[in-house]
């Protein structure tokens, strides 16, 4: 195999363990091939230099996390991996809509929105939970991508091809706000189309208008389901009230856009 920095022939290459990528002995480590996860190496160093060694337990796993930084950033395997995510979702969106009654325009708008739901959600995510100092990308998997992909010519839909990865220590407090950004960019897309719908809904996108804020409902109040994986149970551990607000506010969401779907 050959190295990915130099192109030397190498009978046992290093993996390295941040871009995944394969390198010979004298590029093996991350600073030796310009690694593009840089600054994942950078912030494992300062949370680890952070830890006391006399801390134990819940608390020292807690103090692993660096200093809040505002910015966002993307690897070169994420934005692939985006991508992807995002053609598969818009796909299976078109497979979605494209029984109802839309124009060309409101097919599109109506897409846009429904694949906006999915990759804001997962954004919001990944923004908190960077903001936080912890390692956050998004990643397709395979089940999830199977799935979406039959979604696309099936009537059944799963539509959920990957998910925002994250690792590091955090406590519950972090893990909380980080799970529950997603719902909340949710609910406000659909708060938004709705303030708009009374000028919208007599133009040819009025439709798709009020298809998207139904989407974007319902994904809120899916996500907010306490209990497994779903965001819905680290906000439950972390704060119930918070928990309830939000859960209501989508139930009441959905609960709206869906029963004026049949004036369509």
């Amino acid at each position: 195999m050959k190295c990915e920095a130099c192109g030397v022939e190498v009978d046992l290459p290093f993996r390295c363990n941040y871009c995944e990528h394969f390198y010979c002995p004298e590029h093996r480590l991350p600073e030796n091939h310009d690694c593009s996860e840089t600054w994942r190496v950078k912030a494992i160093k300062s949370a680890r230099a952070m830890a006391s060694p006399m801390q134990v337990g819940y608390e020292a796993r807690s103090m692993l996390v660096p200093a809040r930084t505002r910015s966002i950033r993307f690897s070169r395997v994420e934005i692939n991996h985006l991508i992807l995510g995002t053609a598969l979702v818009t796909a299976a969106g078109i497979s979605f809509l494209i029984g109802n009654s839309f124009t060309v325009l409101g097919l599109v708008v109506a897409t846009v929105l429904f694949a906006m739901g999915f990759i804001l959600h997962e954004l919001a995510h990944k923004y908190v939970a960077q903001a936080y100092g912890l390692w956050a990308e998004f990643r397709v998997n395979t089940m999830g991508v199977l799935l979406t992909a039959v979604s696309i010519v099936s009537p059944l839909k799963f539509i959920a091809p990957g998910a925002v990865v994250i690792s590091g220590m955090a406590d519950n407090d972090r893990m909380g706000r980080t799970a529950i950004a997603g719902p909340i960019v949710n609910i406000i897309i659909a708060m938004g189309l709705l303030v708009t719908l009374p000028v919208l809904g007599r133009t040819m996108i009025g439709p798709a208008v009020l298809v998207g804020a139904a989407i974007n409902s319902f994904l809120a109040l899916f996500n907010l389901i306490p209990f497994a994986i779903f965001d819905g149970r680290k906000i439950f551990v972390w704060n119930r009230r918070y928990w309830a607000v939000a859960f209501v506010v989508a139930v009441a969401l959905t609960a709206y856009t869906y029963l004026l779907l049949p004036s369509l």
